[in-house]
């Protein structure tokens, strides 16, 4: 199992806890460019993996690892309960959504019913339709960390011109005209972790 949490306290309660019950982590990342490595590397059968992380989201970390290892079952760990947070989870493909502040057995219980084949989901929620691509979604989380053009280009392995059109793209479907107004218009949408 790899664990993905960009708080290094909380992978290491969680590893202990997993450990408690007799479930191994082989590997480790803060941050969602590190979870998508490490799954390449150890190939997994499960993820445990937190919502909110640097450099990539772990949703869009989620939605990588269903199409580039799709024997890998992603198992969400997070503080965010919101629906939309839980809509855009099951539209990447995961199999699990486990709230952080839920009784540490349901964890547990979620990591071995997944390994069994079963998905643990909560009931009634229905997956989005994501208005942005993979791109768009990767450039709208770097953009809301701050980071500038050349920057996220170099994140990206893209050229400077190809995150301006990312971002132009992002503003026109979103319907705005300036980044305050992106980052305002993303999260009362749901799209930023």
């Amino acid at each position: 199992m790899v664990l993905a949490d960009d708080h290094a306290l909380v992978r290491a309660g969680v590893k202990a806890l997993l450990a408690d019950h007799g479930i191994d982590v082989v590997a480790e990342a803060g941050d969602g460019r590190e979870l998508l490595r490490e799954v390449r590397r150890h190939q997994p059968d499960i993820a445990i993996v937190d919502v909110s992380m640097p450099l990539l989201d772990g949703i869009e970390a989620a939605r990588r690892i269903g199409s580039r290892s799709p024997s890998t079952r992603v198992v969400v760990l997070t503080m965010h309960d919101d629906e939309r947070f839980v809509s855009r989870a099951i539209s990447a493909g995961i199999w699990a959504y486990v709230a952080k502040d839920e009784a540490i057995d349901r964890l547990v219980d979620a990591v071995r019913r997944v390994a069994a084949g079963e998905r643990c989901l909560p009931q009634g929620v229905q997956p989005l339709d994501d208005p942005l691509t993979t791109r768009e979604q990767e450039v709208l989380q770097l953009i809301c960390e701050g980071k500038k053009n050349r920057d996220i280009a170099q994140i990206i392995s893209r050229s400077v011109n190809t995150v301006r059109a990312h971002r132009a793209r992002l503003m026109k479907k979103l319907g705005v005209s300036c980044a305050t107004d992106l980052l305002a218009v993303a999260e009362q949408r749901g799209l930023l972790t």
